[in-house]
């Protein structure tokens, strides 16, 4: 059979795409008719063994990466933790999880000032970043990230730059990732994820001026961000609300 067959046996990207749509359709008002749907073909191609977990990992992880999503990360949870979830499923969830996280890491990396194109390990550039962030964040909130990875890879990588006096950009890029992911986790990051330092470091990024995206990205809002942690750095930041000792 000549290796440019458009058989079955090399839909792999097709199928990535396919199912990675389905994830993008998930909404309030859609989730419990697309769910099943989703469920049944991530299923269905491990199981006959038209892709493998790694090909369906890194076909569905670069489309998610720029969507976010609190009802995608709510699928992959109950996905999972469903009693009758094959092996195969199951680690799909887990390398895809941990594969996004450390792409979210490497791609803090970049400097989000020049042109926000092709080339970057973001997709998208810093909208990427955020995007990322809001789909990072229900992630650690739905307990699918281990805490140890999310130590490791999540914040210090956002917070490890030396920013030139004039590139403000760059560091407002960042400040939108740290406030989205805020959002998206909820209390989750500050209730023994992070150390002390790390919490503060993020407020005192916070008070940068936001990155305004050009994708849609939601923009800053000091209602939407409340939260409450085990311990009450000395940071005083208007968006946050943070008492000590509350669980």
């Amino acid at each position: 059979m000549l290796s440019n067959d458009p058989g079955y046996h090399n839909r792999q990207p097709i199928l990535a795409t396919n199912i990675s749509d389905l994830l993008y359709s998930l909404n309030s008002s859609t989730y419990d008719e697309i769910a099943p749907k989703v469920e049944y073909w991530i299923e269905y191609v491990l199981r006959e063994g038209f892709t493998t977990v790694d090909e369906l990992v890194g076909g569905v992880s670069s489309r998610v990466w720029g969507q976010g999503g609190f009802h995608v990360a709510r699928f992959f949870k109950e996905f999972f933790d469903a009693p009758h979830r094959s092996e195969q499923a199951r680690s799909f969830v887990e390398k895809l999880c941990r594969h996004v996280l450390r792409w979210f890491a490497v791609a803090s990396a970049e400097n989000f000032s020049a042109h926000l194109g092709y080339g970057y390990v973001s997709k998208g550039g810093g909208d990427g970043l955020i995007f990322a962030a809001s789909f990072v964040g229900p992630l650690i909130k739905y307990g699918l990230l281990d805490h140890d990875l999310v130590r490791q890879h999540l914040i210090k990588p956002l917070i490890a730059h030396h920013y030139a006096d004039s590139n403000s950009t760059m560091k407002s890029v960042r400040a939108s990732a740290v406030y989205q992911l805020f959002i998206a986790a909820e209390n989750t990051l500050l209730q023994g994820l992070l150390e002390p330092e790390d919490v503060q470091a993020c407020f005192e990024l916070l008070d940068t001026q936001f990155y305004r995206p050009t994708n849609g990205v939601v923009e800053p809002d000091a209602e939407k961000l409340k939260v409450r942690c085990e311990f009450h750095p000395d940071v005083s930041h208007c968006d946050l609300t943070c008492g000590p000792g509350t669980p």
